[in-house]
Protein backbone atom coordinates (compact mmCIF):
# COMPACT_ATOMS: atom_id res chain seq x y z
CA UNK A 1 0.00 0.00 0.00
CA UNK A 2 1.20 3.58 -1.26
CA UNK A 3 2.24 5.82 1.98
CA UNK A 4 -0.13 8.71 2.23
CA UNK A 5 0.75 11.77 1.01
CA UNK A 6 2.17 13.97 3.70
CA UNK A 7 0.15 16.96 5.21
CA UNK A 8 1.93 20.08 4.43
CA UNK A 9 3.22 21.98 7.74
CA UNK A 10 1.64 24.97 8.94
CA UNK A 11 4.04 27.95 9.41
CA UNK A 12 2.94 30.31 12.14
CA UNK A 13 3.53 34.02 12.62
CA UNK A 14 6.73 35.03 14.21
CA UNK A 15 8.22 35.36 16.85
CA UNK A 16 7.96 31.72 17.43
CA UNK A 17 9.09 29.21 14.26
CA UNK A 18 7.03 26.90 15.08
CA UNK A 19 4.76 24.46 13.13
CA UNK A 20 1.44 22.94 13.83
CA UNK A 21 1.81 19.36 13.51
CA UNK A 22 -1.16 16.50 13.36
CA UNK A 23 -0.93 14.35 16.39
CA UNK A 24 -0.86 11.53 14.85
CA UNK A 25 2.03 12.13 13.01
CA UNK A 26 4.15 12.54 16.07
CA UNK A 27 5.47 9.47 17.91
CA UNK A 28 6.21 9.47 21.53
CA UNK A 29 9.13 6.49 21.74
CA UNK A 30 10.89 5.17 24.36
CA UNK A 31 10.98 7.88 26.74
CA UNK A 32 13.96 7.79 30.22
CA UNK A 33 10.41 9.41 32.31
CA UNK A 34 7.22 7.38 33.12
CA UNK A 35 4.18 9.19 31.72
CA UNK A 36 2.18 10.45 34.59
CA UNK A 37 -1.22 10.56 34.58
CA UNK A 38 -2.46 12.69 37.17
CA UNK A 39 0.03 15.09 35.21
CA UNK A 40 -1.44 14.89 32.02
CA UNK A 41 -5.11 15.46 33.55
CA UNK A 42 -3.88 18.59 35.46
CA UNK A 43 -2.25 19.90 31.97
CA UNK A 44 -5.13 18.87 29.91
CA UNK A 45 -7.63 21.12 32.17
CA UNK A 46 -4.73 23.88 31.88
CA UNK A 47 -4.76 23.72 27.85
CA UNK A 48 -8.36 23.45 27.55
CA UNK A 49 -8.78 26.90 29.10
CA UNK A 50 -5.63 28.69 27.99
CA UNK A 51 -4.17 26.61 25.38
CA UNK A 52 -0.64 24.91 25.26
CA UNK A 53 1.88 27.69 26.54
CA UNK A 54 4.62 26.55 25.32
CA UNK A 55 5.38 24.16 22.38
CA UNK A 56 6.81 20.50 22.57
CA UNK A 57 9.94 19.62 20.44
CA UNK A 58 10.51 17.28 17.64
CA UNK A 59 12.69 15.98 15.06
CA UNK A 60 12.22 15.27 11.34
CA UNK A 61 11.58 11.01 10.68
CA UNK A 62 10.93 10.63 7.28
CA UNK A 63 7.60 11.46 7.00
CA UNK A 64 6.82 11.37 10.89
CA UNK A 65 8.46 13.37 13.08
CA UNK A 66 10.05 11.78 16.43
CA UNK A 67 9.20 13.59 20.01
CA UNK A 68 12.27 15.38 21.52
CA UNK A 69 10.95 16.80 24.46
CA UNK A 70 6.95 17.47 26.27
CA UNK A 71 5.70 14.05 26.17
CA UNK A 72 3.19 15.13 28.97
CA UNK A 73 1.83 18.09 26.87
CA UNK A 74 1.33 15.66 23.66
CA UNK A 75 -0.68 13.37 25.45
CA UNK A 76 -2.62 16.20 27.57
CA UNK A 77 -3.62 17.37 23.51
CA UNK A 78 -4.42 13.89 22.71
CA UNK A 79 -6.60 13.47 25.50
CA UNK A 80 -7.88 16.76 24.61
CA UNK A 81 -8.99 15.54 20.97
CA UNK A 82 -7.06 18.40 19.63
CA UNK A 83 -5.72 17.29 15.60
CA UNK A 84 -2.88 19.52 15.87
CA UNK A 85 -0.09 20.64 18.46
CA UNK A 86 2.27 23.63 18.10
CA UNK A 87 5.69 22.19 17.66
CA UNK A 88 9.37 23.44 17.22
CA UNK A 89 10.76 20.98 14.57
CA UNK A 90 14.64 21.43 15.25
CA UNK A 91 15.91 20.57 12.19
CA UNK A 92 14.68 23.50 11.04
CA UNK A 93 15.81 26.24 13.29
CA UNK A 94 19.14 28.62 12.67
CA UNK A 95 21.59 27.98 15.65
CA UNK A 96 20.47 31.08 17.58
CA UNK A 97 16.74 29.94 17.52
CA UNK A 98 17.88 26.76 18.75
CA UNK A 99 20.00 28.33 21.42
CA UNK A 100 16.63 30.46 22.49
CA UNK A 101 14.96 27.38 22.84
CA UNK A 102 17.47 25.84 24.88
CA UNK A 103 17.40 28.38 27.36
CA UNK A 104 14.13 28.66 27.59
CA UNK A 105 13.83 25.12 28.36
CA UNK A 106 16.16 25.83 31.05
CA UNK A 107 13.89 28.81 32.42
CA UNK A 108 10.94 26.61 32.93
CA UNK A 109 13.22 24.90 35.61
CA UNK A 110 12.35 25.10 39.40
CA UNK A 111 15.36 24.19 40.47
CA UNK A 112 17.12 27.30 39.05
CA UNK A 113 18.69 29.38 41.05
CA UNK A 114 19.31 32.94 40.71
CA UNK A 115 22.52 33.28 39.51
CA UNK A 116 21.65 31.14 36.80
CA UNK A 117 18.29 32.79 35.66
CA UNK A 118 20.09 36.21 35.29
CA UNK A 119 22.52 34.47 33.12
CA UNK A 120 19.90 32.75 31.22
CA UNK A 121 17.89 35.84 31.25
CA UNK A 122 21.07 37.93 29.85
CA UNK A 123 22.27 36.03 26.96
CA UNK A 124 18.13 35.27 26.05
CA UNK A 125 18.11 38.98 25.88
CA UNK A 126 21.14 39.31 23.68
CA UNK A 127 20.28 36.74 21.03
CA UNK A 128 16.32 38.09 20.92
CA UNK A 129 17.56 41.70 20.16
CA UNK A 130 19.94 40.75 17.37
CA UNK A 131 17.20 38.38 15.74
CA UNK A 132 14.95 41.37 16.46
CA UNK A 133 16.21 44.42 16.58
CA UNK A 134 13.16 46.55 16.95
CA UNK A 135 12.20 45.23 19.91
CA UNK A 136 14.91 46.95 21.84
CA UNK A 137 12.59 50.04 22.09
CA UNK A 138 9.88 48.09 23.61
CA UNK A 139 10.68 48.28 27.08
CA UNK A 140 8.68 51.63 27.61
CA UNK A 141 6.10 50.92 29.62
CA UNK A 142 4.01 53.66 28.14
CA UNK A 143 5.05 52.23 24.37
CA UNK A 144 2.47 49.88 22.46
CA UNK A 145 5.56 47.55 22.29
CA UNK A 146 5.45 46.84 25.76
CA UNK A 147 1.78 45.84 25.65
CA UNK A 148 1.84 43.58 23.47
CA UNK A 149 2.93 43.78 19.56
CA UNK A 150 3.94 46.91 17.93
CA UNK A 151 1.30 49.11 15.98
CA UNK A 152 3.10 48.21 13.09
CA UNK A 153 3.34 44.17 13.54
CA UNK A 154 7.16 43.79 14.58
CA UNK A 155 8.21 41.85 17.97
CA UNK A 156 7.32 43.34 21.62
CA UNK A 157 10.32 44.27 24.26
CA UNK A 158 12.54 41.36 25.61
CA UNK A 159 10.85 41.46 29.32
CA UNK A 160 7.45 41.98 27.80
CA UNK A 161 7.84 38.62 25.50
CA UNK A 162 9.97 36.85 28.35
CA UNK A 163 7.18 37.30 30.89
CA UNK A 164 4.77 36.18 28.67
CA UNK A 165 5.60 32.70 28.69
CA UNK A 166 7.74 32.34 31.77
CA UNK A 167 6.69 31.88 35.75
CA UNK A 168 8.49 35.46 36.07
CA UNK A 169 7.01 38.59 36.62
CA UNK A 170 8.77 41.91 34.46
CA UNK A 171 9.93 43.28 37.50
CA UNK A 172 12.03 39.80 38.51
CA UNK A 173 13.15 39.78 35.17
CA UNK A 174 14.65 43.13 34.79
CA UNK A 175 16.54 42.59 38.73
CA UNK A 176 17.64 39.21 36.89
CA UNK A 177 19.08 40.62 33.78
CA UNK A 178 20.65 43.39 36.36
CA UNK A 179 22.75 40.76 37.82
CA UNK A 180 23.08 38.58 34.35
CA UNK A 181 24.67 41.68 33.09
CA UNK A 182 26.40 43.38 35.72
CA UNK A 183 28.28 40.98 37.87
CA UNK A 184 31.98 40.59 36.20
CA UNK A 185 32.63 37.12 34.24
CA UNK A 186 35.48 36.33 36.93
CA UNK A 187 33.37 37.04 40.04
CA UNK A 188 30.27 35.32 38.48
CA UNK A 189 32.00 32.03 38.02
CA UNK A 190 33.49 32.39 41.37
CA UNK A 191 30.37 32.49 42.95
CA UNK A 192 28.78 29.77 41.57
CA UNK A 193 30.41 27.58 43.71
CA UNK A 194 28.92 29.36 47.06
CA UNK A 195 25.77 29.53 48.65
CA UNK A 196 25.56 33.43 47.32
CA UNK A 197 24.59 31.43 44.04
CA UNK A 198 20.80 31.08 45.66
CA UNK A 199 20.76 34.33 47.55
CA UNK A 200 19.00 36.84 44.75
CA UNK A 201 19.41 39.74 47.28
CA UNK A 202 23.24 39.48 47.59
CA UNK A 203 23.38 39.19 44.13
CA UNK A 204 21.77 42.41 43.30
CA UNK A 205 23.96 44.20 45.80
CA UNK A 206 27.25 42.67 43.94
CA UNK A 207 25.51 44.58 40.87
CA UNK A 208 25.19 47.21 42.21
CA UNK A 209 28.99 47.61 42.44
CA UNK A 210 31.21 48.73 40.15
CA UNK A 211 33.90 46.98 38.63
CA UNK A 212 36.99 48.09 40.53
CA UNK A 213 34.51 47.01 43.55
CA UNK A 214 33.77 44.03 41.94
CA UNK A 215 37.56 42.76 41.54
CA UNK A 216 38.19 43.50 45.45
CA UNK A 217 35.52 41.39 46.15
CA UNK A 218 36.30 38.32 43.81
CA UNK A 219 39.68 38.73 45.35
CA UNK A 220 38.64 38.45 48.98
CA UNK A 221 36.15 35.62 47.87
CA UNK A 222 39.54 33.75 45.96
CA UNK A 223 41.58 34.45 49.42
CA UNK A 224 38.68 33.19 52.10
CA UNK A 225 39.56 30.72 54.08
CA UNK A 226 36.32 29.64 55.07
CA UNK A 227 33.32 28.64 53.54
CA UNK A 228 31.48 32.07 52.02
CA UNK A 229 27.49 31.56 52.41
CA UNK A 230 26.49 34.92 52.35
CA UNK A 231 27.77 38.51 50.78
CA UNK A 232 28.33 40.11 54.46
CA UNK A 233 31.08 37.11 55.57
CA UNK A 234 33.33 38.72 53.21
CA UNK A 235 31.96 42.15 52.12
CA UNK A 236 30.85 43.56 55.47
CA UNK A 237 28.60 46.99 55.23
CA UNK A 238 30.90 50.16 55.87
CA UNK A 239 30.40 51.64 59.15
CA UNK A 240 30.61 55.52 59.57
CA UNK A 241 33.93 57.00 60.41
CA UNK A 242 34.01 56.80 64.56
CA UNK A 243 32.65 60.43 65.92
CA UNK A 244 32.69 61.31 69.49
CA UNK A 245 29.37 60.10 71.39
CA UNK A 246 26.96 62.90 71.47
CA UNK A 247 25.97 63.50 75.34
CA UNK A 248 23.23 60.97 76.11
CA UNK A 249 20.22 62.71 77.52
CA UNK A 250 18.81 61.92 80.83
CA UNK A 251 16.76 58.72 80.64
CA UNK A 252 13.89 58.94 80.60
CA UNK A 253 10.77 56.26 82.15
CA UNK A 254 9.18 54.04 79.75
CA UNK A 255 5.45 54.96 79.47
CA UNK A 256 3.63 53.04 80.77
CA UNK A 257 2.00 50.20 79.04
CA UNK A 258 -1.71 50.40 77.93
CA UNK A 259 -3.87 48.29 79.56
CA UNK A 260 -6.58 48.71 76.82
CA UNK A 261 -4.63 49.14 73.65
CA UNK A 262 -4.62 46.56 71.30
CA UNK A 263 -2.11 44.41 70.13
CA UNK A 264 -0.71 45.02 66.89
CA UNK A 265 -1.58 43.13 63.70
CA UNK A 266 0.37 41.19 61.95
CA UNK A 267 0.90 43.82 59.03
CA UNK A 268 1.55 46.34 61.58
CA UNK A 269 4.39 44.48 62.91
CA UNK A 270 5.68 44.03 59.08
CA UNK A 271 5.33 47.33 58.36
CA UNK A 272 7.53 48.70 61.69
CA UNK A 273 9.84 45.93 60.07
CA UNK A 274 9.96 47.34 56.62
CA UNK A 275 10.48 51.13 58.07
CA UNK A 276 13.16 50.26 60.61
CA UNK A 277 15.20 48.06 57.68
CA UNK A 278 18.16 49.40 55.74
CA UNK A 279 18.49 49.55 51.47
CA UNK A 280 19.65 45.97 51.70
CA UNK A 281 17.26 44.19 54.49
CA UNK A 282 14.65 45.75 52.23
CA UNK A 283 15.87 44.21 48.53
CA UNK A 284 16.45 40.94 50.54
CA UNK A 285 12.64 41.12 51.89
CA UNK A 286 11.23 41.89 48.36
CA UNK A 287 13.30 39.61 46.80
CA UNK A 288 12.28 36.95 49.19
CA UNK A 289 8.52 37.66 48.86
CA UNK A 290 9.33 37.15 44.71
CA UNK A 291 11.01 33.79 45.48
CA UNK A 292 8.35 32.37 47.18
CA UNK A 293 5.53 33.84 44.76
CA UNK A 294 7.40 32.08 42.01
CA UNK A 295 8.45 29.02 44.02
CA UNK A 296 4.54 28.63 44.57
CA UNK A 297 3.60 28.66 40.89
CA UNK A 298 6.90 27.30 39.38
CA UNK A 299 4.85 23.60 39.37
CA UNK A 300 1.49 24.34 37.57
CA UNK A 301 3.79 26.61 34.84
CA UNK A 302 6.58 24.47 34.01
CA UNK A 303 4.63 21.82 32.54
CA UNK A 304 6.25 18.60 31.05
Amino acid sequence: MDAPAATPVVMREEPRQTVLLELDRIDLGQRLRTINGGTVQHLAESMKIHGLQYPIQVRMDGERYALVSGAHRLQAARHLAWPHIEAFVLDLLDEDTLALLEIDENLMRAELNPLDRGVFLARRKDIYERLYPEARRGGDRRSSAYQGQNDDGSHRGFVAETASFTPFSPWTIRRALRIGEKIIPELREEIAMTAIAYREGDLFTISGLDDDEQQVLLEDLQSAEYEVRKLSDIHPRREPEEEEPPEEPPEEPPEPASETGPEKTVLERVQTIWFSATEEERQDIVAWLELVKEQAGAGQAAGS
